[in-house]
């Protein structure tokens, strides 16, 4: 789904008093009491978008420790992190762990907002990119051993010769595994199968 606040607060004011905010924003909100409701909930699932509103502290587990345990497994959700307790070392570690932005409580509801509306749209940013990065690995998976290797060289800078040599092929095989890629990758040139490599590189 798009443009959903998945919201995880234990206190039940809270998460009444922002499902109403956002919902006049027709905004879709998911609420959770805690970490552990809203995991079960999204078990296996690995491409959620739209933004992630966090309490720092509640019982258990909370959310700046539950960010620094790892990696993160949704890369497509942006988290914002919210406070009743905030320090500069809080602040400085949240952002260190990737978060999108930083608030005290009471939250600014224009502020807040605001920075929603932005976590949404970089939300979405990454959703191209992703989508874009998965399309480009389906038709490098298409590629033979042989011809990634052939790839591979040229984009070192080889010529044809050289990799013929290397690869202990004739500059004609070595120009036929060139051309396979080319099609394969939907390019016309080494430059154009350089920055669809490249795409891969960036997710």
């Amino acid at each position: 789904m798009d443009n959903v606040i998945w919201l995880i607060d234990d206190d039940a004011s809270v998460r009444e008093s922002l499902v109403f905010l956002f919902t006049g924003m027709n905004w879709h909100v998911e609420p959770y009491d805690s970490i552990a409701a809203f995991t079960a909930a999204q078990s296996g699932e690995k491409s959620l978008t739209g933004c992630l509103l966090l309490d720092m502290r509640m019982p258990g587990k909370g959310g700046l420790a539950w960010l620094e345990e790892g990696a993160w497994p949704w890369p497509l959700l942006p988290v914002i992190l919210m406070t009743g307790h905030g320090t500069i070392d809080a602040c400085r570690r949240a952002f260190h762990n990737g978060v999108f932005e930083f608030f005290t409580k009471p939250l600014d509801a224009d502020t807040l907002i605001e920075s929603i509306t932005a976590a949404l749209a970089e939300s979405q940013r990454r959703l191209g990119v992703w989508q874009e990065a998965t399309r480009v690995r389906a038709r490098f998976e298409q590629l033979t051993t042989r011809e990634h290797e052939v790839l591979l060289a040229l984009m070192e800078g080889s010529s044809n010769k050289e990799v013929a040599a290397r690869l202990n092929l004739s500059p004609r095989t070595v120009e036929a595994h060139r051309a396979a890629v080319f099609v394969k990758l939907g390019v016309s040139s080494l430059v154009q199968a350089i920055r669809e490599y490249d795409k891969l590189q960036s997710v």
